[in-house]
């Protein structure tokens, strides 16, 4: 029997695990989180969304700047874990952690791994266009994300689908996916299958510098880049001297001879319509710095665009 379960998971896509397993026996006797951090522009000390839903739930929580430190392996040893299942906890469990419950320590990450082991799977898989993705669990081992799995499902990407989007999706799916396995373990139904470390490949962690477009890449590559991005942290261009984030857009079949960036016409009711190196490219949501995403066509009536301005890299 799995009695004593202890969670950790830090933001919003670790959610639905928690308020899942909490709905049913195998509820966690602890969670464990990030510290709070400070967020946005005033550097306010904001707590993570898994120490949120958990005082919610009245589950006790834990958030030690080390998860290693000897009181953290202590408070997590004074609850007897039988299992520790992780989310997107954001920090590395070292042996002496991942030795304390009796059948190990599980992940839950947002690709198909070997595929995209690292920080950034979600981000990786849209930029290059993937078609497919899904969840995989398994066993925490010492190194990042290689450890046997145990369950993996696959989904296909949504045509227009956007980083937020599938990660919400993926984040339900992998709910119900964790429970899955809690009961193929108490059931003694499972086999772990070793990774095929020949076919990994890593998603690092996304910088700022990656946020920037380069309007001088094909359509196909700026609107990869744009999905991977969006809504959060989005896609970044330099529109007039200030900061633009693209949030959405389309690639065209028509071709344009302007350079890569040029405002060329502007479609009714829809958005704006940009040159690249081959196809033209309609930008139909955009969040101008320090503003709301809005649609792109009210923003080019606010903000009065004419034909021939340019949008440049990012900054």
């Amino acid at each position: 029997m799995l009695k004593n379960i202890i969670f950790m998971g830090t933001p919003e896509f670790a959610v639905p695990t928690l308020e899942l397993l909490y709905r049913t026996k195998y509820k966690p006797v602890l969670c464990v989180t990030q510290p709070d951090r400070p967020k946005g522009r005033k550097k306010k000390l904001l707590p993570p969304p898994v120490k949120i839903k958990a005082r919610v739930l009245n589950i006790p929580v834990i958030q030690p700047e080390n998860v290693n430190s000897p009181e953290s392996i202590a408070a997590v040893k004074r609850q007897n874990p039988d299992i520790i299942i992780t989310a997107a906890y954001g920090g590395f469990l070292k042996r002496e952690i991942r030795k304390l419950p009796e059948f190990g320590c599980f992940n839950l990450h947002p690709s198909l791994l070997p595929k995209y082991r690292g920080t950034a799977p979600v981000q990786y898989a849209l930029f290059n266009n993937e078609k497919f993705t899904g969840n995989t669990i398994f066993k925490i081992f010492a190194k990042m994300d290689s450890g046997p799995i145990i369950y993996q499902r696959k989904i296909e990407i949504k045509e227009n689908e956007c980083f937020t989007e599938l990660t919400d999706r993926l984040s339900k799916l992998g709910a119900e996916d964790v429970l899955k396995v809690l009961k193929k373990i108490e059931n003694n139904d499972y086999e772990l299958v070793k990774q095929d470390n020949s076919q990994a490949t890593i998603s690092n962690k996304i910088e700022k510098k990656d946020m920037m477009l380069d309007w001088t890449l094909p359509a196909e590559k700026i609107r990869n880049k744009v999905r991977g991005l969006a809504e959060r942290p989005g896609a970044t261009a330099s529109f007039r001297n200030k900061r633009m984030k693209i949030i959405a857009t389309e690639i065209l079949e028509t071709t344009s001879i302007s350079k890569p960036g040029t405002v060329i016409d502007i479609m009714k009711n829809v958005g704006i319509i940009v040159a690249t190196v081959d196809f033209d490219l309609l930008i139909k949501r955009v969040q101008p710095e320090g503003k709301k995403i809005m649609n792109a066509y009210a923003y080019y009536i606010g903000a009065l665009i004419r034909t021939g301005e340019r949008f440049y890299n990012g900054f």
